[in-house]
C-alpha cells in the first residue's frame, strides 16, 4: 500500500507537469493562429482599399518615421502588417507597431496601430493625446497645454504645439464638434509634411477608423492655412 501511494504521490508532479506544458503548447498554437487570422484580415482590408500589403515592414518604418513620439520610445521597434498605397488620391501607410521598455523582469511591450498620411502643408510639432493626470499637475506649476474654447475638448485632450496659433487653426470649432461626435479620439501628430495617427490595435476596424478621422482632418484644414504653408508638389512622406 505505501508503493501504491509513493507511486501516486510520484506521479502527481509529473502530471502537473505535463498539464503545464500542453498548456503552453496550446497558447503558442493559439498565439499562432490568431496571427495568421490577423494576418489575413488585414490583407482582406490592402484588397478592399487598393493597396499593397506586407507582412514584414519593408522600410524600417519606425526608423523612417522616428522624429515622432511614437517611434522615438522604448526599443526592440517592430512593425508588421503593412499596408502601403493610394487612397482617395492621399498616400498612406498603415500597420501594426510594437516596441519595448524596460528589461528582464520589468521589461513591457506596448501595442500599437498607426496610421501615417501625407499632408498638403508643412507643418510644425503639434500633438494630440488624452489628458491624463500628469497633466493636471503641469497645469498647476505652469506647465499648461493649448485650451480651446469646447470645455469638454479642452478636458479630453492634451493639444500642445511649437506655435500655437497653428494648432488653433487646425483644430477649428467644426473639427472639434467631429472629434467630440466621433467618442474618444486616437492620438495623433503632425511634422512636416506628416500626419501620424495611432490607437490601440483593432484589426481592419481599427484601421479604418483612423483613416477616416485622418482623412477627414486633412480635408478640414482651412484654405488660409493650405495658402500659407501649403506645398506645390506632393510631399512623399510615404514609401
Amino acid at each position: 500500500m505505501e508503493l501504491l501511494f509513493g507511486a501516486a504521490a510520484g506521479a502527481v508532479p509529473c502530471l502537473l507537469f505535463g498539464g503545464f506544458a500542453a498548456l503552453v503548447v496550446g497558447l503558442v498554437i493559439w498565439g499562432i493562429m490568431r496571427a495568421r487570422q490577423e494576418r489575413e484580415a488585414m490583407a482582406a482590408l490592402a484588397t478592399e482599399l487598393g493597396v499593397q500589403f506586407y507582412i514584414e515592414d519593408p522600410w524600417d518604418l519606425p526608423g523612417r518615421y522616428g522624429q515622432f513620439d511614437l517611434f522615438d520610445a522604448g526599443h526592440s521597434k517592430h512593425a508588421t502588417n503593412v499596408l502601403c498605397g493610394n487612397v482617395d488620391g492621399r498616400n498612406m501607410v498603415a500597420f501594426d507597431y510594437s516596441y519595448k521598455t524596460g528589461s528582464g523582469k520589468d521589461e513591457s511591450t506596448h501595442s500599437y496601430q498607426a496610421v501615417v498620411l501625407d499632408l498638403p502643408i508643412l507643418a510644425p510639432h503639434l500633438a494630440l493625446r488624452d489628458e491624463n493626470f500628469l497633466d493636471t499637475i503641469a497645469s498647476w506649476v505652469g506647465h499648461d497645454d493649448l485650451d480651446f474654447e469646447s470645455e469638454a475638448f479642452s478636458k479630453a485632450y492634451c493639444v500642445k504645439c511649437d506655435q500655437p496659433k497653428f494648432a488653433y487653426d487646425i483644430f477649428h470649432a467644426r473639427l472639434i464638434e467631429y472629434l467630440l461626435a466621433c467618442g474618444h479620439a486616437p492620438a495623433m501628430e503632425m511634422r512636416g509634411p506628416l500626419f501620424v495617427i495611432h490607437d490601440s490595435p483593432n484589426g481592419p476596424a481599427g484601421i479604418r477608423r483612423m483613416l477616416q478621422i485622418g482623412r477627414h482632418m486633412v480635408e478640414s484644414i482651412p484654405e488660409y492655412v493650405l495658402k500659407e504653408r501649403g506645398l506645390t508638389q506632393p510631399p512623399g512622406g510615404t514609401p
